[in-house]
């Protein structure tokens, strides 16, 4: 069944307010679909406006300027608590019942959705695929056993892949 992703993901915009969360939190997203550790001087930064992204969540930069025609988003398949620029946008799947975390980022990963995101992204200066575009995606949506297999041998090949 297709479906928009505006009808299975939601935005998250928990901030580290109470400064719970510190520096060796913070983290960049790369084109390579990673969370990586932050290349930022975060000298005198206020970590209270960082946006929260708790395991099973996914973040993303809509400005797709200067990143190589890819768009730098990456999904916390970690136990940890990372915290992200006010300028990410944060979400996470609300319809778990239709719609797996993993499967999603499988399909994240795949060049045509980079060249997707790029070609609508808009903005003169600067490229941007805001969270509206998010939620106008239309994606293919598999029953829930189908997507566990998918994304099992995802992971395994890129397990492999990494060893």
């Amino acid at each position: 069944m297709i479906y928009r992703l505006g009808e299975l993901i939601e935005l998250e915009n928990e901030r580290n307010t109470t400064g719970k969360y510190t520096l060796d939190d913070v983290r960049g997203i790369s084109i390579q679909k990673i969370f990586i550790a932050t290349k930022a001087d975060m000298a005198g930064v206020s970590l209270k406006p960082y946006i929260v992204v708790r395991p099973g969540a996914f973040a993303y930069c809509p400005d797709t300027s200067r990143n190589g025609d890819k768009i730098s988003l990456a999904f916390n398949d970690t136990d940890n608590v990372y915290l992200v620029s006010p300028i990410y946008n944060v979400f996470s799947i609300k319809r778990p019942d239709i719609l797996m975390p993993e499967y999603l980022f499988m399909y994240f990963s795949r060049p045509e959705f980079d060249r997707y995101a790029r070609f609508n992204s808009w903005g003169s200066a600067r490229e941007n695929f805001n969270w509206d575009d998010m939620c106008r995606v239309e994606i293919p949506i598999p029953p829930l056993d189908i997507q566990r297999k998918y994304a099992g041998v995802y992971t395994a090949m890129k397990n492999h892949h990494r060893a």
